[in-house]
């Protein structure tokens, strides 16, 4: 039999500071941008925006703190610690083992966590879903009992805040604790089952998100041979490369985010829905009953016509109590649930309190579906000429009951996407 993978006491962290959009609209004028923008075109309201001293492995490890208390798990039980970031402090070392070592040592002297191997995973916001299907899967192949699992980013740090794109992202961490057995007893809130997990990337567009890294190609030594440096001239270090090496404000050089939104939003729109959404629910045993006319589908993408396709996704749909999307923006992730035929009504996002938290996005708003609903105004959608075609509306999502379903899907940087079906206890 199949081992059942279970995750376990789902902790967050949000900085204290919060940037409001009028703080945006007050204080830099130079984006030529305003709260009522802002809020009517993303759903955004305010990000949080982590202190200075605070790096992503940071954030991390004050969420993995509750996640280890929620779930009634020791540190001495832990086997592997995975950081979902793409903001972290190093190249390397992994801010995974910074995160362990903050766990300190127990009463001989030797770590707590010593027993776990440390890694850092990168797949830009899809970076923590992610996380959760390997871990899953390595936990189903035997090789790992306990894995913390941390989504954490602080995202305002690599954003160029004269670019409008800026005002999406904000810093945050969720974590918790994926393990195997039987259902864990006794846990508030109650454990969720991984059902089925769906990995994939399209490369054909990855530039669409990118950050440069911290190599420089110019760093080559064949062009430092035979330099002439002189020994009273100061640093060598400063006459050999200069005092913007590695920090030049180029627009092909500089090491900022970028982002083609128009691109991401097609990707998003036209390939994830139609690739994963059947595959993880089969995975998850959820498709007994499938109606004969679909059983050789394997996926939605199979189905052209768009009537067909549509009636393949109610179905799909109807195995589905709660989805929770990467908080990306409002108005991709309501196209998302439209092309899904998901109701708004059971869309979780928290993107409006908290922004894009890229990899800790989807733990944060499951970590709320656990305890109380969500509500939050969707989007007016209008024609080329302005007109309302669907006017905003308010809307309430109940929280995840348990026996319940909950979808859960991330997008981001590479064209990559992740689908981890779960079901509350």
């Amino acid at each position: 039999m199949q081992q059942r993978v279970w995750i376990r006491g789902l902790g967050v962290y949000l900085p204290e500071a919060s940037l409001t959009n009028e703080a945006i609209e007050a204080g830099m004028p130079w984006l030529r941008t305003s709260a009522q923008w802002i809020s009517e075109h993303t759903g955004i309201y305010k990000r949080h925006v982590a202190r200075p001293d605070q790096h992503a492995a940071d954030l991390g490890y004050l969420a993995a703190v509750e996640a280890l208390e929620l779930s009634q798990s020791e540190p001495e039980s832990i086997d592997l610690i995975m950081l979902a970031t793409n903001t972290s402090q190093y190249v390397y070392p992994a801010g995974a083992g910074r995160i362990q070592n903050a766990f300190g040592t127990g009463a001989g002297g030797q770590l707590r966590m010593g027993r776990a191997g440390a890694l850092d995973l990168q797949q830009g916001c899809s970076s923590f879903i992610g996380a959760i299907g390997l871990a899953s899967g390595l936990i189903r192949g035997q090789l790992f009992r306990n894995v913390l699992v941390v989504g954490a980013d602080v995202a305002t740090r690599m954003v160029d805040w004269t670019n409008r794109d800026s005002i999406l992202l904000g810093d945050a961490a969720a974590a918790c604790v994926v393990s195997a057995g039987e259902p864990p007893q006794g846990l508030d809130p109650a454990p969720i089952e991984v059902l089925g997990h769906f990995m994939r990337t399209d490369p054909t567009a990855a530039d669409a998100v990118f950050q440069r890294g911290v190599l420089n190609v110019a760093n080559n030594p064949f062009d430092h041979l035979k330099r002439e440096l002189d020994p009273e001239g100061g640093s060598f270090r400063r006459q050999l490369y200069g005092d913007d090496f590695l920090d030049s404000m180029e627009d092909d050089t500089h090491r900022f985010f970028e982002m083609d939104g128009r691109q991401v939003y097609r990707f998003v729109k036209g390939i994830v829905p139609r690739q994963g959404y059947l595959e993880v629910l089969q995975r998850s045993g959820l498709l007994d009953d499938l109606p004969d006319c679909w059983q050789s589908v394997e996926s939605v993408d199979d189905i052209r016509n768009r009537h067909e396709r549509a009636e393949l996704c109610n179905y799909l749909a109807s195995k589905v109590d709660m989805f929770v999307p990467h908080s990306a923006n409002l108005s991709l992730n309501q196209d998302l649930a439209e092309e899904m035929s998901i109701p708004q009504e059971r869309m979780y996002v928290t993107l409006q309190k908290y922004g894009n938290t890229s990899a800790a996005s989807v733990g944060l708003s499951l970590y709320e579906a656990l305890r109380h609903e969500a509500s939050y105004t969707t989007l007016t959608k209008r024609d080329g000429s302005g007109q309302v075609k669907v006017a905003g509306r308010q809307v309430t999502v109940p929280k995840l009951d348990a026996g319940q379903t909950a979808l859960l899907l991330s997008f981001g940087a590479g064209n990559s996407w992740n689908y981890v079906m779960t079901r509350r206890v």
